[in-house]
């Protein structure tokens, strides 16, 4: 008999994503058309859910504030849920500490963490969500975290990723921060009299249009593209 994701532990895959980017430059298009197409189980975190909807996307159960509440839909088997943070920056970080804690108690599931700034820090991060991100895959777990501002970030997660996709950024230090995760290289544009340019890194992502991106792969090759329409 063959074993299952679960129990091969550290043999499955890791499959951690990044998606990263500015308001509006197509993180949500990636995420809905792409990654969202087929799950066993899914949970959202989603801190934004009146304008990101993922409730209706997925058809999922919507559960705002309570944690016991997360945990009913949980043991009743909801298939996809949404969770919607409340209260003070404080009390957000604790909800999403439990959040992560009942997401690790799940096998093979699918797990979205919209707007990681909110909940992580550079240096910082709830010792559950680090366990998600550095040993998820012992649980077949898929795990897909977002994020603005990646500067401010745990760089555990970006570090343990094995796909980062990444958007227009609008700040030179966020920037800064995804060309070093890419491998990003610097480029040479054809000057005034035809004498090469040098185009910095980081200056490739503050100039992408919107729907444009950086893809690595798991591979660790990058790609370009622009995103399929939803």
């Amino acid at each position: 008999m063959s074993e299952s994701k679960t129990s091969q532990g550290t043999k499955n895959k890791a499959n951690i994503i990044a998606v990263i980017g500015a308001s509006g430059t197509g993180k949500s298009s990636f995420i809905k058309g792409e990654l969202l197409r087929s799950y066993s189980r899914l949970l959202v975190w989603s801190p934004l859910e009146k304008s990101d909807k993922y409730g209706s996307f997925c058809q999922g159960v919507v559960v705002t504030g309570k944690i016991s509440e997360l945990v009913a839909q949980v043991k009743a088997g909801a298939k996809a849920i949404v969770y919607v943070p409340t209260g003070k920056d404080s009390e957000v970080k604790i909800q999403f500490d439990r959040f992560c804690r009942i997401v690790w108690e799940l096998e093979n599931a699918t797990v979205l963490v919209e707007e990681l700034s909110r909940v992580t820090m550079p240096s910082w991060s709830p010792p559950a969500w680090r366990n998600l991100s550095t040993a998820g895959r012992h649980q077949g777990l898929t795990i897909i975290g977002t994020s603005q501002r990646p500067a401010n970030i745990d760089k555990d997660f970006l570090g343990n990723c094995t796909q980062l996709r990444c958007y227009g950024l609008n700040y030179d230090g966020d920037a800064k921060v995804m060309a070093d995760a890419l491998g990003l290289q610097i480029t040479y544009e054809p000057g005034a009299g035809g004498k090469p340019v040098a185009i910095k890194p980081h200056r490739l992502l503050r100039d992408l249009p919107n729907f444009h991106f950086f893809h690595k792969n798991p591979d660790k090759t990058v790609r370009q593209g622009v995103n399929k329409s939803l």
